[in-house]
């Protein structure tokens, strides 16, 4: 049924819009014309009207078109627009139904993590995150997935020159943090294992935003006594699926 009230010409627009790119900033009529396999004067007509609307600009001298300004408006509109409560809550619901573990949505404020969202589970054991709460970011799989996909050089500054041994599985040594959150960033997981407080193990996956970049992460936090090593290799696919989902609904095209 949508394949048949689909606009044809419409199609071909967005069609040409999207040959530009990274890549392909600018471009000629013969090239969007190669690319789509359209006649020149097919094209001509669809991009002059895209021009009229500002959707299309053209360089007077070249002759190249390129996306127009008019981009900006609706770009800021959309961003503005996009609540990531709003558009992670179906998809933590849905993966706390899944895993019966509580789930959190964590941003980064400052050196500190803050849990903006949640569901927990309906377990009589389990653990309890008050919305707004917050913790120095290097304490948390939450905040070390977020900081590990930060510059090289601002990484340090989330880390204390002298890490407080929290538990017996702390990593006290700061070099030895450092390696582990590059380790994070490759594998695209991090992982509490009982470093902050005994007893709760939690997994954590970044959100990438609509510019590419990590501002918020997806974590499911659990008692030891459940969170076995099989159990943490299915949530650590689970959680890395639900945060590339919300990634892909806030504007993410990684």
């Amino acid at each position: 049924m949508k394949d048949k009230i689909r606009v044809q010409s419409i199609d071909r627009a967005i069609a040409i819009l999207e040959c530009f790119n990274e890549e392909n900033k600018e471009l000629r009529l013969s090239d969007i014309s190669e690319r789509l396999g359209l006649n020149k004067s097919t094209v001509h007509g669809i991009i002059s009207t895209l021009k009229y609307h500002g959707f299309i600009s053209q360089d007077d001298e070249t002759q190249k078109y390129r996306l127009g300004i008019r981009f900006i408006r609706f770009g800021d509109l959309v961003v503005n627009s996009l609540n990531i409560r709003n558009v992670a809550m179906p998809v933590i619901v849905e993966v706390c139904n899944k895993i019966e573990e509580t789930v959190h949505v964590a941003m980064l404020d400052g050196t500190d993590v803050v849990w903006i969202e949640k569901k927990e589970c309906n377990k009589s054991i389990k653990t309890s995150t008050t919305i707004g709460a917050r913790l120095p970011a290097y304490t948390t799989a939450d905040g070390k997935i977020i900081i590990s996909y930060q510059n090289k050089d601002k990484i340090k500054t989330y880390i204390p020159k002298r890490i407080p041994q929290h538990t017996k599985n702390t990593v006290t040594n700061k070099a030895d943090f450092i390696k582990k959150l590059e380790e994070m960033k490759q594998k695209g997981y991090a992982i509490d294992n009982e470093e902050f407080v005994e007893g709760i193990k939690c997994v954590a996956a970044p959100i990438f935003d609509h510019d590419g970049k990590v501002r918020f992460s997806l974590s499911t936090t659990g008692p030891a006594f459940r969170m076995k090593d099989d159990k943490i290799k299915e949530l650590i696919v689970i959680i890395k699926e639900a945060a590339n989902e919300i990634s892909r609904r806030i504007g993410y095209k990684g």
